[in-house]
């Protein structure tokens, strides 16, 4: 009888490397990224099915938070007559340190503001 060879089953579990190359990335990059493995001894073994879930997930959370970024926000119509907070500039001093200072009985001395 004749032996029908039969196709071997794509390889499922990837190397660090062969991972990275599915994904398009660099290797140092898949590393920093918290991207799911199976340990098996000492070597790192990136699942395909794993690879594929992780990187739906990441398209959901940063397509996500693209598209809050690029929508302008809505200001109601009182905002825009009330006052605007100054920036910059010298800080003042906190109210904890003077309520510190005076728990510790020592006197305060007001500083002379800053034009």
């Amino acid at each position: 009888m004749d032996k029908i060879s039969l196709p071997l089953p794509a390889i499922r579990c990837l190397s660090k490397k062969e991972a990275a190359v599915y994904l398009g990335i660099g290797v140092t990059l898949l590393t920093k990224l918290d991207i799911p493995f199976v340990k098996l001894g000492r070597r790192c073994l990136y699942d395909r099915v794993d690879l594929d879930a992780w990187i739906e997930d990441y398209k959901q959370r940063e397509h996500g938070r693209a598209k809050e970024e690029h929508i302008w926000p809505k200001h109601k119509k009182a905002s825009t007559g009330e006052k605007i907070p100054a920036s910059g500039g010298s800080q003042q001093r906190s109210q904890t340190a003077k309520e510190y200072a005076k728990a510790l009985g020592q006197k305060t001395v007001r500083m002379p503001k800053h034009c």
